[in-house]
């Protein structure tokens, strides 16, 4: 009863002197001052956020795309404007700098003279990113640069949205043209196909006529090596003939000296018979010489006739040979046409000349030889029957020494035979004067022959390696066409891939729906839906149990100033009283605090909370907590021990996890979260603010009452001690 006696006196003590009731009464509201104004000050700073200037810059010179005129610059500041977030002024760049500089404006956004331009670049082969430049002023107010940073990073996201769907919608525009293009490449590449499957019919054919070609390149090989033997052999041959030729001249030149000697003998015959005729006297005498030179004649008539004999033979074989030789170089020049025709034109025409040449010497040895026939067979028939003359001249010769009788009539006819010798003598000169002409040409043909034959020979031999040379090449085009023939074999199955992929690609292309949709979808590839737990409206409801908290622990504080915790007003009976008095003055005060501050914030700002009777009891629950505390320190300490309290405070205010969470800390000091009351506070303030777990507030408030009980255990133990030392002296005096 003592206790509550006292009690009284303290509270009609702080009722009487003014001093102490005025200071009393506002330190009472000193957590609601704080904790509501903080509260109040920060309760939703981002609802006024369009009162925050902020400076524009637009520079963007615009820019054109797909046809159009694009001015990205100019629809982001309309959209900004439109927002509403904060204070836009569109200045220019020079006022925007001097307002920050000025701290007119908490940031500027720099809009280039390129941002259009880099907008059009999507497209190409290195687009350019487009430049947004923010320059915070965050020396004016760093919160307002986070802030703004926060803001900027909207802008950026919401910009990019705007630029993914144009640039969507473009590549939409360009991907419709691609599905029509698929369509016709589709189109095309059956045409494609069908011109393969021709072209690779057509390397079959040429594949089927280059082997022909091939083969028959290989049989005119073996052609080009008989023509070649044929010419080696016709080169030979007229080297043979040349030669005979030249013997047959010498042969002739002989002859024809023999032939003017007989025409000279004939000649001196006629003229001596004529002396015979003359005179009989000589005759005898004559006659004697003449039958010795009608024997020699005889035999030289019976050579000249086998002579001429064998001479009009051997004209005739010329003559058949060099037909048969005329008739070979055509026939066989008409063999050679083909192969002439694929020989390069000088070659050819000097073949062509040459094959001619020997043509025309063939023709002329022809008709030389049959020149010669015609001459020896006349001079044959001329000279048949010299020997039965001579013969017979020789007989009447006998006969003329046998009788003179017949003298005169052998005579005569010995003359008129001498006159027809000398007659075919003269015939048989001028013929042989022919033949001598008609031999040299032939000689001189024979020896172009000869000269031409060579060269055919040559030639062939060239036409036997270009030959050999092209069937080498057939057989490497065969080759090749066999190549060509697998690579069109290979592009038609590749063409007809390449139908059925684009056939296939065009389809599914066509199965994507290009629309605005789809362009909304690409810019805004996911919803974000917030499903909170807990959820937490505003900042003042999230700072509430940190700043109710310390409004509390600082109102605690300032009330052992103004209240003095150890002095009572009227002496104890004991310890216990005088911290009953001492104690219940805090714990009213303290209640008085909590209930106040705790109906400001929820009914005058609003708060929301999980329960208000729990809200209510637990700030009663801390603010007694924070007042024995208080009362402990200074009550053992005076001063100091409100010094230790201030060090406590500041403690708690980096430790307790009210602003930021614990992990963000320094490590050092998140050793002191678990031993200081407003962790505990600030906890079971969350709990039955936004959490509604009154199972964590308990426990929360379990520990506060913990610290209350110890608190008060060790204040009253200095009660104890300090009523032994001054009121049991005091009484023991009266005494």
């Amino acid at each position: 009863m003592n206790g509550f006696k006292l009690w009284l006196s303290e509270l009609k003590s702080i009722g009487k002197d003014k001093k102490m009731l005025i200071p009393f009464l506002a330190v009472l509201m000193i957590p609601l001052i704080y904790s509501a104004m903080f509260l109040w000050a920060f309760w939703n700073p981002y609802g006024s956020m369009d009162q925050l200037p902020v400076a524009i810059v637009n520079s963007d010179e615009g820019a054109e795309f797909n046809g159009e005129p694009l001015d990205v610059g100019g629809e982001f500041v309309d959209n900004l404007e439109d927002s509403g977030d904060f204070k836009y002024d569109v200045v220019s760049k020079e006022e925007g700098y001097q307002g920050l500089e000025d701290q007119q404006y908490y940031m500027l956004v720099e809009i280039p003279e390129n941002f259009s331009s880099h907008a059009t670049t999507v497209l190409d082969e290195k687009p350019e990113k487009l430049q947004l430049k923010y320059v915070p002023n965050e020396g004016f107010n760093f919160l307002s640069a986070q802030i703004g940073e926060s803001a900027t990073e909207q802008m950026k996201a919401k910009l990019s949205s705007e630029m993914t769907e144009t640039y969507a919608n473009a590549m939409f525009t360009q991907f419709n043209e691609i599905k029509t293009g698929l369509a016709d490449a589709s189109d095309k590449a059956g045409e494609l196909n069908d011109g393969a499957a021709k072209i690779d019919q057509g390397a079959e054919q040429i594949k089927e006529k280059l082997q022909t070609f091939t083969e028959k390149q290989l049989e005119l090989a073996d052609g080009t090596q008989s023509l070649r033997n044929g010419a080696s052999e016709l080169a030979s041959g007229s080297a043979e003939l040349n030669n005979g030729l030249a013997k047959l001249n010498d042969g002739f030149g002989k002859l024809k000296q023999g032939t003017g000697e007989a025409q000279s003998g004939a000649q001196q015959l006629k003229e001596g018979l004529g002396q015979s005729k003359q005179g009989a006297t000589k005759l005898e005498e004559g006659l004697g010489q003449l039958v010795g030179k009608t024997s020699e004649l005889e035999q030289g008539a019976a050579q000249l006739n086998q002579s001429i004999g064998q001479l009009q033979k051997g004209s005739e074989k010329l003559s058949g040979s060099a037909g048969q030789l005329s008739a070979g170089l055509g026939e066989l020049k008409k063999q050679m046409t083909p192969l002439i025709e694929n020989l390069p034109d000088e070659q050819k025409q000097a073949l062509l000349t040459q094959i001619g040449a020997l043509q025309t010497g063939a023709s002329q040895i022809a008709d030389a030889s049959q020149g010669l026939s015609d001459g020896a067979s006349q001079i044959s028939s001329e000279t048949e029957g010299l020997p039965a003359q001579v013969s017979a001249l020789n007989q009447a010769q006998q006969q003329l020494k046998a009788g003179a009788s017949e003298l005169s009539e052998g005579q005569s006819q010995l003359y008129t035979g001498a006159a027809q010798l000398v007659d075919g003598e003269n015939q048989l000169y001028n013929n042989m004067q022919t033949f001598a002409s008609k031999l040299g040409e032939a000689q001189s043909g024979s020896s172009k022959l000869a000269s031409g034959a060579s060269d055919l020979n040559q030639g062939a031999s060239q036409v036997f390696d270009g030959s050999n040379r092209l069937a080498d090449g057939s057989q490497k085009l065969q080759q090749g066409a066999s190549d060509l023939s697998e690579g069109t074999n290979e592009l038609t199955a590749g063409t007809d891939q390449f139908e059925n992929e684009l056939t296939d690609a065009s389809t599914e292309a066509n199965k994507v729906q290009a629309d605005e949709e789809t362009g909304d979808m690409m810019a805004k590839p996911v919803d974000l839906d917030k499903e909170a737990v807990n959820s937490v409206p505003n900042y003042g409801t999230g700072f509430t149990p940190y700043f109710l908290s310390l409004g509390l622990f600082v109102g605690a504080l300032l009330l052992t100033i103004v209240y003095p915790v150890r002095e009572p007003v009227l002496a104890p009976k004991n310890a216990f009283s005088w911290f009953i008095s001492k104690f219940g003055v805090l714990l009213g005060a303290g209640i008085i605090q909590a209930v106040v501050a705790a109906s400001v914030i929820l009914y005058g700002l609003g708060l929301e909370v999980a329960s208000a009777p729990y809200f209510y009891l637990f700030s009663i629950i801390t603010s007694l907590t924070f007042m024995a505390l208080v009362q402990m320190l200074v009550t053992l300490m005076g001063d100091p021990g409100r010094f230790v309290a201030i060090i406590i405070l500041i403690l708690q205010l980096t430790t307790s996890a009210g602003t930021f969470p614990l992990e963000l800390i320094p490590e050092p000091l998140q050793a002191f979260n678990p031993l200081l009351p407003m962790t505990y506070s600030v906890s079971g303030y969350k709990a039955v603010i936004s959490d509604g777990n009154f199972s964590a507030m308990w426990q929360d408030a379990s520990v506060l009452g913990g610290f209350i009980i110890g608190s008060i255990l060790i204040t009253i133990t200095y009660f104890v001690i300090k009523f032994k030392k001054t009121y049991t002296y005091h009484q023991e005096k009266t005494a």
